[in-house]
């Protein structure tokens, strides 16, 4: 297989490795190319585009701990990003998942989408304290719409598992119309390889708030949104408990074809008596 080959099989399973585990593959792949100069040449474009599919969380340079999600929602150019909150841009080492030369951001928001923005952002912070532990969330002015973006991450690799929740709204302040979606992926790998990777997506229609009153509109917003993940994750607990109590009964037979219970105990003495004779006889 040629280097060229190697390289982008390598870039498909880097963007298709489990939620906390991309340092492992990476390490993997290292030795399926075998050229570290090539691989990260061509890879740190890759881990760009997974760092915002994960929706990574980046620490502001120069911002007093503030954080803000990467996503393409507040890409710039140069790979760079923006933070709206301390109105910072600044660059990105995505092999090392560091941040670097904080800029004031020019231009941005209108002061009507940065006034609904900064409000969806205080009602979303409040929202994913309380329901994400280890959650965070951004929200974006973008292409005339408020996106909110949240991500949920627990990781636990010396018990042999790793999750991820991510979620994506946009909310049309001219509409009034929500449209979301939220992804699950789970990875569990002891003794083997089982995965969840399951996404729902939805669209409602936000209440009408007072006209100017960016507050109470950004509370509509997110009490939609607390009730659309919630009956997301609800439905996901239904269906694991419908697999426990139908779905692998319904695989294995209750009774053997006799219909009759197997004891056990009896078959083991079987077996203990016909290892004392074959013993007896040898």
């Amino acid at each position: 297989m040629s280097s060229g080959s190697k390289l982008a099989k390598a870039a498909g399973l880097l963007l298709h490795s489990p939620p906390g585990e991309v340092d492992d593959v990476f390490n993997d792949i290292r030795g399926i190319v075998g050229d570290d100069e090539a691989l990260q040449s061509h890879i740190e474009p890759v881990l760009a585009e997974s760092n915002m599919q994960q929706f990574l969380v980046a620490e502001v340079p120069g911002g007093g701990g503030s954080k803000v999600l990467l996503t393409p929602y507040n890409r710039a150019e140069g790979g760079r990003f923006v933070d709206p909150n301390t109105r910072t841009t600044f660059a990105f080492d995505n092999l090392h998942r560091t941040a670097s030369d904080p800029q004031a951001a020019e231009g941005g928001a209108g002061e009507e989408e940065e006034g609904l923005r900064a409000a969806v952002q205080r009602e979303l912070d409040a929202y994913v304290a309380a329901h994400y532990p280890a959650g965070a969330a951004s929200a974006f002015a973008h292409a005339g719409a408020v996106v909110a973006c949240v991500v949920s991450n627990r990781f636990s690799p010396g018990n042999f598992w790793n999750g991820s929740w991510r979620a994506v709204w946009s909310y049309d302040p001219a509409t009034r119309q929500l449209n979301g979606s939220a992804k699950i992926r789970v990875h569990y790998f002891e003794d083997g390889n089982v995965q969840l990777d399951t996404q729902s997506d939805f669209t409602a229609d936000v209440p009408a708030a007072a006209a100017g009153d960016d507050g109470a509109a950004a509370k509509k917003v997110v009490a939609v949104i607390r009730q659309y993940e919630a009956d997301f994750q609800q439905s996901i607990s239904d269906g694991y408990r419908q697999l426990a109590d139908k779905t692998f009964k319904g695989l294995r037979r209750t009774l053997p074809v006799t219909r009759n219970r197997i004891d056990w105990d009896k078959i083991a003495n079987y077996k203990l008596g016909g290892e004392l004779a074959h013993a007896a006889e040898s």
